[in-house]
């Protein structure tokens, strides 16, 4: 688990980290990022990411060796040149960020756009609307060779617009909180994490913080903008609705907007950076793969729940996808696309060392987590200092295959929706403005951006 203060917008840097990448496709002479047809008859695919990464890059490698007349082409879009061919990695900017939705945006609106694209971040609800993207379900109806049920089926329709599925999650990483177990018991605090709101967290930490001290808190390093990026990412169907409604203008937002300051007024959280992480009641943090997820469920200290939620209604554990691909419905390479992503759907991949998070293919994620649970009692795993007795071991691996099959909430935004949303509340918790007035801008100037 990588605690963290900042949930949302780093989050998302963290998830796209870029490395170097040296098989970049030319721009074609329209403009398009879609390389002109090679002069040897070769179908070439052109997937457009944030920044490349190993992952993408071994399975282009190897897909090709399989498939001679087929090349796939990474279009990678960094404000800033992505490394100098010394193997450093470069973490993506929210300015790297900003140019990939733009350009990628513009591109596909005009009907033009890489065959294969990252959705990350994009505007995917009004792409389905204009039909941009391939209902992928479609494809794998069609595909006699292609079964679905070797996939969670939870992750799959919690990944869907509607009815259909037009981004596809290659593995996903668990959102948890972190508790301490000395200190809740301490308080003799019990927690059921199907049902406790906001609300709750916020009477179990003010009871905490008077048990252990006024400089602890409930969270390090939360600052109220990233609180409200997470509630949002939870509700996030419900915010933004489709044909271009938003629901920001409600008293069901404008009570979160109150929560959230509420509880920086009340000292629950502090703005403020520190490294004092001990003065952390909770921890929010990421699984981001079984080894790590059965590493941190078996130490001793440590209590894993789901989030709050704001009506007390868990839907499962939230997730967010490290990688999120969508097709093009005007690229003219549809199979040899899809091919490629069945490729990234194959066990040989779905097992490389370089997918970060769970993969989606169930028999892969389960075999992981078994071999990881055999491997930790035997107290040769490299994830734990202690080697905890077999019983926790089986017990906690059951949690997390659990956990799997009952995801419920895909963390994911429209990053312009987002960042309209963290200007206006910035006057909001500064006291410029009143919950009132900033939920109505944020909800008439997301509806403008929605309809565009």
């Amino acid at each position: 688990m990588k605690l963290k203060g900042i949930v949302t917008i780093m989050a998302f840097v963290l998830l796209l980290t870029a490395c170097s990448g040296n098989n970049a496709a030319l721009p074609a002479a329209d403009g398009s990022g879609i390389p002109d047809t090679p002069s040897d008859g070769k179908k070439t695919v052109v997937v457009a990411v944030q920044g490349s990464n190993k992952f993408l890059e071994d399975a282009a490698k190897r897909f090709e060796e399989a498939h001679s007349d087929i090349d796939i082409e990474i279009k990678s879009y960094m404000a800033l040149p992505e490394a100098d061919g010394n193997g450093m990695t470069a973490a993506i900017s929210l300015t790297d960020i900003e140019k990939y939705v733009q350009t990628v945006t513009t591109q596909i609106m005009a009907g033009k756009g890489s065959d294969l694209i990252v959705m990350q971040n994009l505007p995917q609800s009004k792409f389905v609307e204009k039909n941009i993207l391939v209902n992928l379900y479609d494809l794998m109806d069609k595909d006699s060779a292609f079964n679905k049920s070797d996939y969670y089926a939870n992750i799959l329709r919690t990944a869907q617009d509607g009815e259909g599925l037009y981004a596809m999650p290659f593995s996903v990483i668990l959102e948890v909180i972190q508790g301490r177990i000395d200190l809740l018991e301490k308080g003799k605090i019990e927690i059921d994490d199907d049902t406790w709101t906001w609300e709750q967290f916020k009477a179990i930490a003010k009871k905490l913080k008077e048990q252990e001290g006024p400089d602890y808190y409930a969270f390090i390093n939360l600052f109220p903008v990233n609180l409200l990026s997470s509630y949002i990412e939870d509700n996030y169907t419900e915010l933004v609705q489709p044909h271009g409604k938003a629901n920001f203008d409600s008293d069901a937002f404008r009570e979160m907007m109150r929560q959230i300051k509420s509880m920086y007024d009340e000292h629950v959280l502090q703005a403020e950076f520190t490294y004092d992480y001990d003065k952390a009641l909770f921890s929010l943090g990421s699984f981001t793969s079984p080894e790590e997820a059965l590493r941190l469920m078996t130490m001793p200290r440590n209590k894993i729940f789901k989030s709050p939620t704001a009506k007390g209604e868990s839907k499962g554990i939230p997730y967010r996808s490290s990688m999120n691909l969508g097709m093009n419905s005007k690229s003219k390479v549809q199979q040899e696309a899809w091919e490629f992503m069945k490729f990234l759907l194959s066990e040989e991949m779905q097992r490389s060392p370089e997918l970060l998070g769970f993969p989606v293919n169930k028999n892969v994620t389960v075999k992981r987590i078994e071999e990881a649970a055999a491997k930790l009692a035997k107290g040769d795993s490299e994830y734990a200092p202690f080697v905890p007795d077999s019983t926790t071991i089986q017990a906690k691996a059951a949690e997390i295959k659990e956990m799997m099959e009952k995801a419920g909430v895909k963390l994911d935004m429209d990053f312009k929706v987002m960042t309209i949303a963290m200007a206006e509340f910035d006057t909001y918790m500064s006291g410029q403005k009143q919950a009132e007035e900033v939920s109505k801008l944020i909800q008439n100037r997301v509806m403008t951006y929605l309809n565009e």
